[in-house]
């Protein structure tokens, strides 16, 4: 199994301190968060990315996924303003040339959430539009979007296999491939065996434990999931890409290092 660190995990410490992190930890794989304080590609982004170019590199490490923050900041593919739309699809775009620079060559994509005083239908429709946008810049760059769900708590667009499987096949672009966020999938009562058998493949793992109730992304074995079971699902389909141990929240920001270090002594 292919693992990675994310630096998210790690966002009160400096970005070099998650680097250094990850060799300690003998990890070769990163998906970068692009989020402040480590990187927000409208504050000296080629600067910031010769930096880190650099420093990642000098540590034989690798950017396995690349992904803007798209949950905070204000940014919103599937706004039913179409001013914000739009600002909010230059600001993909804008990261997706950042990943290129970097060296990587997949992006992860949500769908946004629809505005409460539309129709789903209508948020539907702006998100997939937008999507379709991104994918046409992806298509010319080389580059996949892994089109993640969210969990109930962040979106009312994608949110489960069904919704995932519905807006690729009605896009209809190579470039963009689904993926499982454990949790998500979880509070969707979801197993990775549903979506294997609904989409012709996936792109991206987030391995992660959960309590069932919230969208906490929890260190292995903090949760209730059977993530071992998910892994040996993940093997009997084939899966050879990459897992990212996706753990987020108060409990770990302090610590970032052992939160990881107790996931990857499990597996």
């Amino acid at each position: 199994m292919h693992v990675a660190g994310m630096n998210i995990t790690f966002k009160h410490f400096p970005f070099l301190y998650f680097l250094e992190s990850m060799k300690r930890l003998d990890i070769e794989n990163i998906e970068l968060w692009a989020g402040e304080p480590h990187l927000f590609v409208y504050r000296n982004a080629l600067g910031n990315i010769r930096t880190m170019k650099k420093e990642i590199r000098s540590r034989g490490l690798k950017i396995v996924c690349y992904t803007p923050e798209q949950c905070v900041y204000p940014y919103n593919i599937a706004a039913s303003d179409s001013h914000w739309r739009k600002i909010s699809i230059d600001y993909f775009i804008d990261n997706l040339y950042a990943a290129l620079e970097l060296g990587t060559d997949k992006m992860l994509v949500t769908s946004g959430i629809g505005d409460f005083s539309v129709s789903q239908e209508e948020s539907w429709k702006y998100a997939s539009d937008s999507i379709y946008q991104l994918t046409r810049v992806a298509e010319k760059e080389g580059l996949t979007l892994a089109l993640e769900p969210l969990t109930r708590f962040e979106s009312n667009l994608i949110t489960d296999f069904k919704g995932l499987k519905k807006m690729i096949e009605e896009i209809q672009s190579p470039s963009l491939i689904g993926m499982i966020d454990a949790v998500a999938m979880q509070l969707a009562d979801e197993t990775p065996d549903d979506y294997f058998s609904m989409l012709p493949e996936l792109s991206h793992f987030h391995l992660i434990d959960g309590d069932g109730q919230s969208d906490a992304h929890l260190s292995l074995d903090d949760g209730v999931q059977d993530w071992r079971e998910h892994l040996k699902t993940l093997h009997s389909h084939g899966y050879d890409g990459i897992c990212t141990l996706e753990i987020m929240g108060s409990a770990y920001y302090q610590d970032p290092q052992t939160a990881l270090m107790n996931s990857l002594i499990k597996l």
